[in-house]
C-alpha cells in the first residue's frame, strides 16, 4: 500500500512537470493580461502612462452611453451569427463527400486546410487585392465580360458579407479537418447495416454520421464562436471598421480607442472586460446546452 502511494505521488509530480510549461505560458500570456486589463479598466490612463488616476466604474458607465460600443456589439453578433453556422455547415457538406480515407480525399482535405495555416493578415491582403474594383483580378475579368464590379469593401451593404466570406474561406479547413477525423472513427458496420436497409448516402450522413459526431460539432461550434467574437485582422486590413462603422467589431473598436485615436487605455480595457464577459457567458451557455443534448442522446 505504501509503495502504491509513493508511486502515485511520483506520477503526479511527473504529470505536473509536463504541464508546467503550458501553465507558465497561460499565466504570462492569458491570466496576467486578463487581471491587468481589469485593473487598468478602473483607472484613467493613456497610452503614455500620463495623468494616471483612479476612475472607479466611470469607464464602464461611459461605455454604456457610447453609441459605437452598441454598434460594435451588434456588428460582432451579426458577424458571429452568420460566420459560425456557415463555416460549420460548409465543413459538414464537404465531409459528406470526403468521408472516405482515399488519396483523393486526403489531398482535398490538405488543400482546404492550407489557407488556415496562412496568416489572416496575408489572406486579407490577398483578397483585398483580388476584390479591388480598380486593379483587382476579379474586377478585370468581370469587366471583360461586360460587368462593372462595385467597390465591395467601401459599400455599407456588402462590406460585412465580404468579411464573412473571407473568414469562412480561410477558417473552414480547420473545422473540416476536425469533423472528418471524427467521422473516420465511426464503425463501418453501421454504414453496412444502413446499406442493407437501402439507405441513401444523405440518409446515412444525417442519421449515422451527424449523430455520431455531435460532440465534435459542439466543440467546433464553441471554439469557432470564440474566434469569431475576436475577429480583428481581416477587418483592420480590408475595411478598417468602415464604411460608416458597418464592419467595426468590439476588438477593432478597442484597438481604435486604445492605440489609434484617443490612446485611452482605461476605456479600451473596460470594453475588453465587457467583451470577455460576453464571450464567457455565451460560451458557458453553449457548453451547458450541448452537454444537456449529449445526456439526452
Amino acid at each position: 500500500m505504501e509503495k502504491t502511494r509513493k508511486a502515485g505521488g511520483k506520477n503526479q509530480k511527473t504529470a505536473y512537470l509536463f504541464i508546467l510549461p503550458s501553465m507558465i505560458v497561460l499565466t504570462v500570456f492569458v491570466f496576467v493580461p486578463l487581471v491587468s486589463a481589469f485593473i487598468i479598466s478602473l483607472m484613467n490612463m493613456d497610452l503614455y502612462m500620463n495623468g494616471i488616476s483612479f476612475a472607479g466604474l466611470d469607464n464602464y458607465l461611459k461605455m454604456f452611453q457610447d453609441a459605437r460600443v452598441l454598434n460594435a456589439t451588434k456588428n460582432t453578433l451579426v458577424f458571429t451569427v452568420i460566420e459560425v453556422p456557415v463555416q460549420i455547415l460548409l465543413a459538414l457538406i464537404l465531409t459528406m463527400f470526403m468521408q472516405k480515407n482515399t488519396k483523393l480525399h486526403k489531398f482535398l482535405r490538405a488543400s482546404f486546410y492550407i489557407p488556415y495555416v496562412c496568416s489572416m493578415t496575408a489572406i486579407s491582403i490577398l483578397w483585398s487585392m483580388l476584390l479591388n474594383s480598380n486593379s483587382g483580378m476579379l474586377a478585370y475579368l468581370l469587366k471583360k465580360a461586360g460587368v462593372i464590379m462595385p467597390n465591395l469593401m467601401s459599400n455599407p451593404t456588402y462590406a460585412m458579407a465580404v468579411i464573412v466570406m473571407v473568414t469562412v474561406w480561410r477558417n473552414f479547413g480547420y473545422t473540416l479537418t476536425i469533423i472528418t477525423a471524427a467521422t473516420l472513427d465511426i464503425p463501418y458496420s453501421l454504414y453496412e447495416a444502413a446499406d442493407l436497409d437501402g439507405a441513401t448516402g444523405l440518409k446515412k450522413f444525417m442519421y449515422i454520421t451527424v449523430p455520431s459526431i455531435k460532440q465534435t460539432i459542439g466543440f467546433c461550434a464553441v471554439t469557432t464562436f470564440i474566434l469569431a467574437f475576436q475577429a480583428f485582422d481581416q477587418i483592420y486590413v480590408m475595411t478598417g471598421g468602415g464604411p460608416q462603422h458597418k464592419t467595426e467589431t468590439l476588438v477593432s473598436y478597442i484597438y481604435d480607442r486604445g492605440f489609434r485615436t484617443e490612446h485611452d487605455l482605461g476605456y479600451a480595457s473596460a470594453i475588453s472586460v465587457y467583451l470577455f464577459i460576453i464571450i464567457a457567458i455565451i460560451t458557458i451557455c453553449m457548453r451547458k446546452y450541448i452537454g444537456r443534448k449529449e445526456e439526452q442522446a
